[in-house]
């Protein structure tokens, strides 16, 4: 028969010893020395006879735990057969079946949730739901309560909601469209106060357990009454903490964007972060680095229905060169990471009529730059 190593398996040391994780069945394997020699020589396929010796004994007991897999087995036809899996590759894969919830998954209610984080709260203060840079200057925003968004119908906004990715870079958004969107986005609407707990904010987008783990990082272009640079958004203050101020290399903007060259002629980004610690305090299983994202999708929602009210061109990307950013902003990915963007700008007119004509009945088609990065050139 011909043997080898699982595609599907991971392996890590882990204290000195070489560790067999198998996430299609949820279990862990420590491997003897012996082992780990021997899993060298089925790197791929390899030939081995049936015998009764000690190697044979071992090869058998991999094979028996699926660390090993026979060439023409079920397990076999198993690994070649995973779909789209297959070309996202073992890392995707991996973290997909690791944080799958199996049928005998036990889940706690909410007040035994509850009765745990009251219980152990004296040794695990939780983090703190706000994040501010103390040395930073802060810039207070107004209000934005003369907006568009006070008159605007919710059916029409639903409709006209589409990707924009042809903006005029000549013009600005205004002072209060950046106020009115970070304010319905980001700030804080009502707060309940459960007993035994830290008060919880309540915000325009849902958030697993009011934990509220996403951070605004506004990257301002071209706003009026707003210096460009790059910003931390306070929402208890609704104010702009002033990181790196001064202009930014729009250049520069469109490779952290995976170089599509729309991006840079928005008038801001909004960078979306997880801090990691503000989710991981209460829930304590690798799913939840799934609602970070769902999160995200609730975040960068809002942001389209209000920016779409306030007459704004609106698109999300998540194809981000990610440690750029990350180190662009000063962050530690072991405790806060970046989950993607929305860009935020004034359409082109053509863009505009465009979109007006397809809400009105017209033919539908995509929004597209124009240029050498959609291969549509103008």
């Amino acid at each position: 028969m011909r043997l080898r190593i699982s595609r599907l398996c991971v392996f890590t040391w882990r204290d000195g010893q070489l560790v067999c994780d198998d996430p299609v069945r949820r279990r862990q394997m420590a491997l003897s020395s012996g082992a780990q020699r021997l899993l060298h020589r089925f790197a791929d396929w390899t030939d081995v006879e049936r015998a009764e010796d000690a190697e044979s004994r071992l090869i058998g007991q991999l094979l028996a735990a699926h660390v090993l897999v026979e060439q023409g087995s079920a397990e076999h036809r198993f690994e070649e057969t995973r779909g789209p899996w297959a070309q996202w590759g073992t890392a995707a894969t991996y973290y997909h079946l690791a944080s799958r919830n199996q049928s005998d998954e036990k889940f706690t209610s909410a007040a035994e949730d509850t009765a745990w984080l009251v219980e152990n709260l004296p040794d695990r203060p939780q983090p703190s739901g706000l994040k501010e840079y103390p040395d930073a200057e802060r810039i207070p925003l107004s209000r934005g309560d003369d907006s568009p968004l006070a008159r605007s119908d919710l059916a029409q906004v639903l409709r006209a909601r589409r990707s924009t990715r042809k903006f005029d870079a000549d013009k600005p958004l205004s002072e209060a469209q950046l106020a009115a969107l970070l304010r319905w986005v980001g700030g804080p609407l009502h707060e309940v106060r459960p007993e035994g707990l830290r008060p919880a904010v309540l915000k325009a987008s849902p958030s697993p357990g009011a934990l509220h783990a996403l951070e605004i990082y506004p990257v301002v272009l071209n706003v009026t009454g707003v210096a460009p640079g790059i910003y931390h958004y306070h929402s208890g203050a609704h104010a702009l903490e002033a990181l790196r101020p001064g202009p930014l290399d729009r250049e520069r903007i469109t490779h952290w964007c995976g170089d599509q060259t729309y991006l840079g002629d928005t008038g801001v980004l909004l960078l979306y972060t997880a801090v990691l610690e503000r989710t991981a305090w209460k829930y304590r299983t690798g799913r939840v680095y799934r609602t970070l994202f769902m999160e995200l999708g609730h975040f960068s929602q809002t942001a389209y229905l209000v920016g779409t009210a306030l007459g704004l061109g609106m698109l999300f990307t998540a194809a981000t060169r990610d440690a750029e950013i990350e180190d662009a902003l000063g962050l530690d990915w072991t405790k806060e990471i970046l989950l993607g963007l929305n860009g935020v700008g004034i359409p082109a007119e053509d863009e505009v009529a465009r979109q007006r004509a397809m809400l009105a009945g017209g033919t539908a088609d995509f929004s597209f730059a124009g240029d050498a990065w959609d291969g549509r050139d103008a």
